[in-house]
Order: structure tokens, then C-alpha cells, then sequence
């Protein structure tokens, strides 16, 4: 009797700690960029998460920040909004969202952080100081924010003490909605849950898209080349390092398998037409040798694994490049000289 009251009471103990704590927490220090999908309206229809603590302990972010420039530039960030990107951002969340008549997108970004909200406040009033706010269901959004008399559409919010809000007004409202209960998660979406599924969510960033069909034969008509993707449902990729390479896995969902054969060869293509155009770069050749194209019969999948030491060649070029193409927009055109007769 003593032994079935003693195993009764661990139980139920286990129980009150299981009701006691949050099933998803999306404080910053302990959420997950699934947890914080889950603030996502049902309306969603593509999702982009980026591990930003993680990110930003890559060597590229740590050599980036060996250049003066730009560690002068992060340095007065840090002193202007009291936030440390490395220590206290954690997930920056991105939802897209078809508008009702299909014709643009709208969206809401949750970056969850810890932070000061009178600091924050203060940056807002010393860059848009005409900024205005209005109460929604007890949560403060604001607007004019955008620095353009004529064109106000970004929105912003403070969710909680480690979630602030950006982007469209019905994307921000959306977001508050679902926080409160007061709307479905995008959980509740049948075919975003499967598009998810299937993504690496253990990458450093990663996003899941569906894409209507329309959206596709909309494009073709304007631009004949995007046929190829008829039959493309869903997007995922993914974007990682890992063991000293940089990763990306771009798939597609649907369609049949001679399309997706067809898809597959029309990257190849291009890929082999890169290869053409960039002989006399190498960098630019190791790059497309670490890139893999297969498909299946209801996918098609682009694989790219590629070296530090290579991405790094690939920066100096561009670099390179881009100082190029200034110098010539600066120097004017030598002045032709009359040819001297002799």
C-alpha cells in the first residue's frame, strides 16, 4: 500500500512540474526558433528562422569584425541601442504572408533578444522622431517609422521583455493575435506543418516556403524562362557551417519526375554556363565544383558545400571587382587628342 501511495504521489508531482512549465518558451536564453514559429498567424505562408548566436560565432563574422570600419560600425551600434548582437540576440523569425487579393506579400519578423525598452525608445526618437503610436489589445505599436513622409509601412511593437516586433501592420497585429489566442498558429496550417517537416532546423538559418501555383504561371507569362519550375510546390533551404565549409540545401517539393529531371538539367546549365564565363577565376571554379544538383521523382535538390579558405578567395574578388567597377565610374573618359600631322 505504502509503495503504490509513494509511485501515486511521484506521478502526480510530475505532473504539477509538467503544468507548471511552459510547453514552448519563448523567453530569450531558453526559446527555440520553433517556439518561436509557433507566434506565426495560420495565414503564413513561407517561414525564416536564423540562429543568430550561433551565427555570429562563425570565423566569417569574427574576421569580419577584424576590419576597423566595420568594427567602428558595430562598436557605435552597441553604444547607440545598448544591444550586443553577440551576446544578447538570440532568433530573428521571419513570417511572409499572402494579402487577400494575392497581389503583394506581407509579413511580421520577431527578434527575440534581451533588451532595454527605454533604450530602445530613445534610438526610435533620435532616428524617427515623428514616430506615433496606437494601442492594440493592450500592446503598443508604432508607426512612422520608415524616415519618408509618403511611404509608412513598416510597424514595430515591444511583444514582452525578450520579443520585439517588426514589419507590415497586419503582419505585427497577426503576430499579437496568436500570442493572446487570439488567432491560429501557423501550426494549425496543414501544409506549412508538412513543409516544415522536412527542412533542417538544426542549420544556422533555414526557411520553409510554399508556393502556389499560380504564383509560378503568373511568372511564365511575364517571363517564359520560370516554366521550368511548374509543378514546384515548396521551397526549403538551409544554411550552415560545419566543419570549417559553409552548407546551403536548396530543395523543391512536387511535380513530376520528367519536370523535375527537366529542373535539374536547366541548373546544370547554368551551372556549367558559370563555369564558362568564370574560367579565369578559380575561386569562382572551386565554388561550382562544390555545387551538387540531383533530383527525384518529386524533388529537386541544389547542394552546395564549399571551404572556408574558398569563400574567403571569393570575397577578395568581389571585392576586387566592386573597387574596379567604382574606379572606373569615378576617372572620366581620356579626352581625345587630334592626331598631329607630320
Amino acid at each position: 500500500m505504502k509503495k503504490t501511495l509513494s509511485t501515486g504521489s511521484i506521478v502526480l508531482f510530475a505532473m504539477f512540474l509538467a503544468s507548471c512549465a511552459p510547453s514552448s518558451s519563448i523567453k530569450a536564453g531558453s526559446a527555440t526558433a520553433e517556439s518561436l514559429i509557433k507566434l506565426l498567424q495560420k495565414t503564413v505562408m513561407g517561414v525564416f528562422a536564423i540562429d543568430v548566436h550561433r551565427g555570429m560565432a562563425t570565423p566569417s563574422v569574427s574576421k569580419m569584425l577584424q576590419d576597423p570600419k566595420a568594427k567602428q560600425k558595430y562598436d557605435e551600434f552597441v553604444k547607440m541601442a545598448g544591444i550586443d548582437p553577440m551576446k544578447d540576440i538570440y532568433f530573428v523569425v521571419m513570417g511572409l504572408t499572402a494579402t487577400p487579393d494575392a497581389k503583394g506579400r506581407e509579413g511580421g519578423i520577431i527578434v527575440n533578444l534581451k533588451y532595454n525598452k527605454d533604450s530602445v525608445l530613445a534610438v526610435m526618437k533620435d532616428k524617427a522622431p515623428g514616430f506615433q503610436s496606437e494601442s492594440y489589445n493592450g500592446v503598443a505599436i508604432y508607426s512612422n517609422l520608415d524616415g519618408s513622409e509618403t511611404k509608412q509601412t513598416t510597424r514595430a511593437a515591444f511583444l514582452d521583455d525578450s520579443n520585439i516586433l517588426f514589419g507590415s501592420e497586419a503582419g505585427v497585429k497577426g503576430i499579437i493575435d496568436v500570442h493572446q489566442k487570439r488567432a491560429e498558429s501557423v501550426v494549425k496550417n496543414a501544409a506549412m506543418t508538412g513543409i516544415l517537416k522536412s527542412v533542417d532546423k538544426a542549420a544556422i538559418a533555414w526557411g520553409a516556403f510554399s508556393v502556389p501555383p499560380d504564383l509560378i504561371k503568373k511568372g511564365a507569362e511575364s517571363t517564359p524562362q520560370l516554366k521550368v519550375l511548374e509543378g514546384v510546390t515548396a521551397l526549403t533551404i538551409s544554411f550552415d557551417y560545419r566543419l570549417s565549409n559553409f552548407i546551403a540545401d536548396i530543395r523543391t517539393a512536387g511535380g513530376t519526375k520528367e519536370q523535375n529531371t527537366n529542373l535539374a538539367s536547366t541548373l546544370n546549365g547554368l551551372k556549367g554556363l558559370g563555369a564558362m564565363m568564370g574560367g579565369q577565376e578559380p575561386a569562382l571554379a572551386d565554388l561550382l565544383n562544390g555545387i551538387e544538383i540531383s533530383s527525384g521523382q518529386d524533388f529537386v535538390r541544389l547542394y552546395v558545400s564549399v571551404s572556408e579558405d574558398v569563400m574567403d578567395k571569393l570575397g577578395k574578388v568581389v571585392q576586387a571587382r566592386g573597387g574596379d567597377f567604382m574606379n572606373k565610374k569615378k576617372d572620366p573618359p581620356a579626352e581625345e587628342k587630334p592626331e598631329v600631322k607630320k
